[in-house]
Parts: C-alpha cells; sequence; structure tokens
C-alpha cells in the first residue's frame, strides 16, 4: 500500500509491505525518515519530532541524501579548469559540510505499484534554485525512485546534465541506524581495505593506512567500546555493511560507485550508528590521488549517471 499523508502540515508518504512501513518527504530532502519494522515492533531509523526539526537540522535524522558528501576544505576545488566555491558552512572550521540538496524541495513525478513492488518516483532539477546555483552552477536533473518489496527497500537515482560542461559529481547517504541504547547486542560487519589519514577536522590528507583496531570489523565485531568518526576505503570489496543482532540482519549496499564508507557514531557507540555509503571520498576534487581512488567524476553531457543502494532486512 502507498500513500499520501499530512505530516504535520507537511505532504509525505508512507509505503507499506507486511514487514516495512517507509515514510519519506519529497518536500525536504526527499529523506527516508522513518523505517517501521512491523515484524520486530521498532523504528529502524532516528526520527525527527517534525518536519520543522528536520529542515532545521537536514542531515541529523532519517537518511540525508548529500551531494557533494561530508567536507569540502574551505569549501572551494577545482574541476576540469573551472573553480569552485561551496559555503563555508561549519563555523568551527571554515569548511563546507553536507552539500547542496539535502533538505532541497523534490517534486513528485509518480508513484504506485509494479512488478509486485510499491513505488515512488521524484526529481530535483538544480537550474533555477539560486541557493545550488551560486556553489553548484551546473543544470542536472536527479531522478530518484524508491521501491519497496516485502522487507527491502531499494534507492535507485538517475542523474542526467542537462548543461553543455562537465559536472563535479559526488554523492552520498548519511543514514541514521538505532542501536537501542544496546550496542553490546549490535554487530557491524564491514569488508574494507584500508584507513583514509585524517586531520583534525576530519578531511582526508591523502595517504591510506592499514586499518589496525578496525580489522575486527571486516569479518563482523560487537559495536560497544566503539567511537568512529572514520573514513574507509573500501578497495576490492562489494560496498556492504551489515549490522546485525540476534533476530535480524540489515544488510545495506551500494552500487559498483559506491567505494568510500563513513562510520559516524556520534561519541561512544549507544544509541545511533551513521552507515555512509559514498561514492567520493571526504574532499575528494582536492586529494592528490587518482580518481579511481578518490571516486572523483564528472557527469558528463547527455551520458546519464545511474547508481543503486539496497537496504534489506533479513529476519532469523
Amino acid at each position: 500500500m502507498i500513500r499520501q499523508i499530512d505530516w504535520q502540515g507537511t505532504p509525505a508518504y508512507t509505503l507499506e509491505t507486511d514487514q516495512l512501513i517507509v515514510s519519506i518527504c519529497p518536500a525536504i530532502g526527499n529523506n527516508v525518515y522513518s523505517i517501521w519494522d512491523k515484524q520486530l515492533k521498532r523504528e529502524m531509523l532516528r526520527t525527527p519530532a517534525s518536519p520543522a526539526e528536520m529542515k532545521e537540522q537536514p542531515v541529523q535524522f532519517g537518511t540525508p541524501i548529500l551531494m557533494p558528501p561530508n567536507r569540502i576544505r574551505e569549501g572551494k576545488f577545482r574541476f576540469d579548469g573551472r573553480d569552485y566555491q561551496f559555503d563555508r558552512n561549519n563555523p568551527l572550521t571554515g569548511n563546507h559540510i553536507h552539500g547542496v540538496i539535502k533538505s532541497q524541495p523534490w517534486t513528485v513525478r509518480s508513484s504506485g505499484e509494479r512488478d509486485g513492488k510499491l513505488f515512488i518516483t521524484s526529481v530535483l532539477r538544480t537550474q533555477g534554485d539560486e541557493f545550488i546555483q551560486r556553489q553548484y552552477p551546473h543544470d542536472l536533473e536527479f531522478e530518484l525512485t524508491y521501491e519497496l518489496q516485502g522487507s527491502t527497500l531499494l534507492h535507485k537515482l538517475k542523474v542526467t546534465n542537462q548543461g553543455s560542461e562537465s559536472a563535479p559529481f559526488g554523492y552520498g547517504l548519511h543514514t541514521w541506524f538505532l542501536l537501542d541504547g544496546e550496542p553490546d547486542k549490535w554487530k557491524l560487519q564491514l569488508p574494507v581495505s584500508g584507513l583514509w589519514e585524517l586531520d583534525e577536522t576530519n578531511i582526508p590528507l591523502g595517504p591510506i593506512g592499514p586499518l589496525g583496531s578496525y580489522e575486527a570489523l571486516v569479518k563482523g565485531d560487537v559495536l560497544q567500546g566503539y567511537n568512529m568518526d572514520t573514513v574507509f576505503q573500501i578497495g576490492d570489496y562489494p560496498c556492504l555493511a551489515v549490522l546485525s543482532r540476534n533476530d535480524v540482519d540489515i544488510r545495506y549496499s551500494g552500487s559498483d560507485l559506491f567505494k568510500q564508507w563513513v562510520i559516524f557514531t556520534k561519541g561512544d557507540a549507544d544509541q545511533f550508528i551513521c552507515l555512509e555509503p559514498y561514492t567520493w571520498v571526504t574532499n575528494a576534487p582536492n586529494i592528490d590521488q587518482p580518481a579511481e581512488v578518490t571516486g572523483l567524476r564528472g557527469v558528463e553531457p547527455g551520458k546519464p549517471l545511474e547508481l543503486e543502494v539496497k537496504l534489506e532486512v533479513v529476519y532469523k
């Protein structure tokens, strides 16, 4: 079942199966702000109390969409012979953080059911949005389809460059999974190959080092005792994180363009863990590493880019 709802005065949508109720707010960043697990009778995500709270703090709840993801040093970089200046919106560091589409309104294009899947497709056009254009002067169309079947939610993005110049592109999700204050009961498996060295503002310096104390995560480790705001290189592994406890595996994966993970526990792992798949690493355009390592790429005119993120709940 799919239906439009009034979420405290803001239009939103719910997609409901026998397993999950997924709530989406296209009007505020197209954020999946709640996933209620009907079988386990629990909320999966950190949810806002109201649309106003999510509008005010757009990266603090649900599954914020980041383009570009994370930080850019001093908000500036050069790409394809052009200079860019993003807002220096982190007052503590003078860096840019979390991109330009995290709270922008999307327009619903279609919704319904097909091939046994519930779906909603929304679009965001960057042209004409003054907030985006003064930082990112490109004409991109983002077409995002959420599909829900059983206990599997797909996030399917198609990006089309309607302009005449290559547009620098990095994309990520900042997904807040609940740990229910029981990090001793939750385990994270994260197949990764290396650890980006960070400066004091959590911006990669360029070198990728060994995993060290995070090596245990490759095969899976209990989250109690972890404190992470950590940037991992996926390497030759698939983009897959598995968050599990004795009754469920939450499998979170990305398609081939996703080459980095950021894992954030907001202090010692307790209530939350953010699993953040990125196509480019934090500050990618300013890092002296090959593009195949940083994930830096452009969206070329007439050559749409497509990617997918899958959230699969597997009951034990």
